[in-house]
């Protein structure tokens, strides 16, 4: 192998080395070789340049990949973007302050139900008072709310002219009752029947003695015209002495007398057809005075049955008051009484229970370099320090409200309060989230592209450099 073979391949661009009497055949003859090549031949020439061709085209490959994928990257990366967080810590409140049941009337405590750390649901029943008393006066209310029930149907029968059908469910509760107003219906009934026979008997008798007393009348004015007449007839006989001055007498005195009668008779006459017109009027009203009677009693029962109402809803709510029952989904705080028969005063607090919402309330600190980027209505994720985030995960919530100044904690460093709310309360159920437990939260403030996220070193720098003292 020659030495030019074992240095190995020249460069494709390399001059070959020729000798002097090469160089001057070259020169002799390349006039008359120009037409037939203009390039000189040289096997070893085209070997090497062969070997050039071909060793290189792996690692040209490999450099074309290379730059495609750095190009790749730096497209995407100016391309994909990426969440931008800021982040806080702090501990979950309640949302709404602890619930203070208390006893409005007091009472003997008969039974409790719940211990103080239990879970409770709305409605729940926690504590029982003694019962007795308002019961009693609430069935003592009850019981006659309902005899005035009866009583007004009875007397809408009467005023409807109707028959008194009691309401079933009165019946049964309340029978004595139903009872004694169908006798008074029945005994109503016939009082007025009574009057209108009374009233109509009295209008008969008035009648008849109109009829008597025009007839006395009538005979009256008869016989004083025939006395009359008798006297105009006898007065010329007392000149001629066939008639006595006692007779004249006699008969003037009878005219008086029949005038009297008559005159009696016709102012008697007035007097009845008065009484007979009173008579006609009271059988006309004695039905409908009977039935305002009723209206006015109807008036007045209602007016009893609505303060009945009224007195029955306060004795019915204290009767529920006996009943102590949770007013939220929340847990047992705080039990002020642990004995069966002890006295609660009225007012006082029996039981104490911190609500658990559907929702949770959390109190995050945010450094003041980050509040700029904050506003409400921002979505955050919620990591809650007592459960791995990576097991079990953590919950959505939304940022509610950004305090107004900051607040300095007890070192001393400044914070502002933000509060965000979760759109759940809690990761399972028997993964309880309660009140003073801590959280680190992720609020969503942005986007940025990845090539952004690598340039803002380089940015920061170019900020600071060169500006040093």
């Amino acid at each position: 192998m020659s030495e030019q073979q074992q240095a190995g391949p020249a460069p494709e661009n390399a001059t070959v080395k020729r000798g002097p009497g090469r160089r001057l055949i070259d020169w002799l003859f390349s006039p008359w070789m120009k037409d037939v090549n203009t390039a000189p031949y040289d096997w070893q020439q085209d070997a090497h340049r062969a070997f050039v061709e071909q060793q290189p085209l792996r690692a040209r490959a490999l450099l074309y990949m290379v730059a495609v994928i750095v190009v790749g990257l730096v497209v995407w990366a100016a391309l994909a973007e990426i969440d931008e967080v800021t982040r806080g810590q702090g501990k979950v409140i309640p949302s709404r302050q602890v619930q203070v049941i208390q006893s409005q009337d007091g009472g003997v405590v008969t039974e409790i139900l719940v211990r103080e750390g239990d879970e409770v649901q709305q409605g729940q029943l926690l504590v029982r008072l003694d019962q007795t008393r308002s019961q009693s006066s609430f069935r003592e209310n009850r019981a006659e709310y309902q005899a005035l029930a009866v009583k007004l149907a009875r007397l809408q029968a009467v005023v409807d002219k109707a028959e008194f059908q009691p309401d079933p469910s009165l019946v049964e509760a309340v029978p004595g009752i139903v009872s004694q107003e169908l006798a008074l219906f029945a005994s109503s009934q016939g009082e007025l029947d009574l009057e209108k026979q009374i009233a109509g008997e009295q209008l008969l008798q008035r009648r008849e003695e109109l009829i008597e007393v025009t007839a006395r009348e009538r005979q009256a004015a008869r016989s004083l015209e025939l006395t009359e007449q008798e006297l105009r007839l006898t007065r010329p006989m007392v000149a001629s002495g066939a008639v006595s001055e006692v007779e004249i007498l006699r008969l003037e005195r009878e005219v008086n007398q029949l005038s009297g009668e008559r005159e009696q008779a016709a102012a008697q006459i007035s007097r009845i057809k008065s009484s007979i017109k009173e008579a006609e009027r009271k059988v006309a009203t004695v039905e409908l005075e009977f039935v305002n009677e009723v209206r006015e009693e109807m008036a007045d029962t209602i007016t009893r049955m609505n303060a009945l109402r009224e007195a029955g809803l306060g004795l019915s709510d204290r009767v529920k008051q006996t009943e102590v029952r949770s007013p939220v989904n929340g847990t047992v705080k705080q039990l002020y009484y642990h004995t069966i028969g002890g006295v609660v005063m009225a007012g006082k607090e029996i039981i104490e229970v911190v609500p658990a919402d559907d929702t949770l309330l959390l109190e995050v600190r945010i450094r003041p370099k980050d509040i700029a980027f904050l506003v409400p209505g921002q979505e955050a994720l919620v990591k809650f320090t007592a459960y791995d985030f990576v097991v079990y995960g953590g919950l959505d919530g939304v940022v509610e409200h950004i305090g107004a100044d900051t607040v300095m904690d007890e070192e001393g460093n400044p914070f502002y309060e933000v509060l965000v709310r979760t759109r759940e309360s809690g990761l399972a159920e028997d993964k309880p989230i309660i009140p003073g437990m801590t959280v680190e939260v992720d609020i969503l403030t942005g986007k940025k592209t990845i090539l952004a996220y690598l340039m803002k070193p380089v940015l920061r720098a170019k900020q600071y450099a060169m500006t040093e003292r």
